[in-house]
């Protein structure tokens, strides 16, 4: 089979109805969402949400203790087995283990299950358990550097971009697997001097879903499983330094990789190869991330405009937070059908070396699972649910930070930034 695993998968075919259609009924929508909440919502609701309530008729602490600790087995093994398959294994994309795990299972995963469920990451993270084995071993961590911040999340977020947008070889298992290696030594170097803790916050993946699971609702608040509605944890979403621009960097990837497999994509870009290809790719990216960071800052600086007040970014980072999601779940959803049967296929033969340990290396991935209409309907309302959730977001924080009036004259521009969002990811839904 053919893996598309450098570039995520809009969908199969056309949109069930005509884009215009999509576009002018996802633009009417914010606007009725906008006036709604300005009538419907004057003060902010989803900080006391925040915390929820707790969840009665869950499985024991003991229970708990024993499920997390399978998990944290089971996704310490696939890491290994994924890293061994990369360095070791055939360099072959279309049967290796480790591209399939790494840029569907984890990339899409579990960006899926944290903002549908919660945080299951951190409980698992293969990194973490590393790390806390390591300071069994080493002398007590010492407190990071403060200037750091989210910095080295959005930083290794933008190589982890460029290697599966641009790296000429990005999604070849041996490339792979010496990035996943470096990766692990350093994070685990890092751990060592300043806590497996701050692998959660630092650790770009691990900052991402961390992100992605403050909309979801299912939270563990002083260490107790809770209950409460959808974004309400973005009202109480840690914000610092380098948070924003590590949103941004996420979302402005996945706009580039729409745009990259749409036509105009093509006209434009051609289909580079090799390092000046990547330079070209790069270039693109960098672009891709300036305007949708351009659009933001739009929006803040009408903000700051109408309340007289600076230093509102990160204030309204959180916002973003819901379209990151929908992107995700918009660009990726027919990859990850299709591609996590490859995963199950693969684990039979994670080296492609002709092994079929499980009965099911011979398995086809069977492209009919879902259907195209399906899957269609499922992007378009996931750009369509990830942009009124920024809307709810903005209106909130924006309730909170200012009277009612200078409330909804603040957010004419984020609501205009909205619908250019939402405008331009389904036109990339229709040309990829």
């Amino acid at each position: 089979q053919l893996m598309l695993l450098a570039h995520g998968v809009g969908s199969r075919g056309d949109l069930p109805l005509p884009l215009w259609m999509f576009i002018w009924a996802a633009a009417i929508a914010l606007v009725i969402s906008f006036v709604a909440l300005g009538s419907l919502w004057p003060t902010p609701r989803l900080a006391a949400a925040a915390n929820g309530r707790r969840l009665s008729g869950v499985p024991g602490s003991l229970t708990l203790r024993l499920l997390l600790l399978a998990g944290r087995v089971v996704a310490l093994a696939l890491f290994g087995t994924a890293l061994w398959a990369g360095l070791f294994g055939t360099d072959d994309i279309d049967t290796n283990l480790l591209p399939v795990t790494l840029y569907v299972v984890v990339w899409v995963g579990a960006q899926l299950v944290g903002g549908l469920v919660g945080d299951v990451w951190k409980a698992i993270n293969p990194l973490t358990t590393l790390a806390r084995l390591l300071e069994t071993m080493t002398p007590p961590p010492v407190d990071p550097p403060p200037g750091l911040q989210h910095w080295p999340a959005a930083a290794g977020l933008a190589v982890f971009l460029f290697y599966e947008l641009a790296h000429p070889s990005g999604s070849q298992p041996r490339t792979l697997g010496w990035m996943l290696l470096v990766h692990t030594v350093v994070s685990l170097a890092l751990a060592a001097r300043w806590g497996s803790a701050w692998l959660a916050e630092h650790e770009p993946l691990s900052a991402l879903f961390g992100w992605l699971a403050a909309m979801a609702p299912l939270a563990i608040v002083d260490g107790q499983l809770r209950l409460r509605a959808p974004l309400a944890g973005l009202a109480t979403m840690p914000v610092k330094a380098g948070t924003l621009a590590g949103l941004l960097i996420v979302l402005g990837g996945t706009t580039f990789d729409g745009f990259s497999e749409s036509e105009v994509g093509r006209d434009i870009l051609g289909r580079p190869e090799g390092w000046g290809g990547a330079v070209v790719l790069g270039l693109g990216l960098a672009v891709s991330v300036g305007v949708v960071a351009a659009l933001f800052s739009a929006g803040i600086w009408w903000t700051r405009r109408v309340t007289s007040q600076s230093d509102l970014a990160d204030a309204f980072t959180p916002s973003l937070v819901p379209i990151v999601f929908g992107y995700a779940i918009a660009h990726y959803a027919q990859l990850l059908v299709d591609e996590t049967q490859s995963f199950v296929f693969r684990l039979s033969d994670p080296g492609g070396l002709g092994w079929n340990l499980f009965g099911g290396a011979d398995g086809t991935i069977d492209f009919t699972i879902v259907s195209p209409d399906l899957i269609a309907w499922i992007q378009v309302l996931a750009v369509l649910f990830g942009h009124v959730g920024a809307v709810v977001v903005a209106h909130d924080r924006s309730v909170e930070l200012f009277s009612l009036r200078e409330s909804l004259r603040s957010q004419y521009a984020m609501l205009l930034v909205m619908v250019a969002y939402s405008t331009l990811g389904l036109w990339l839904l229709l040309n990829a």
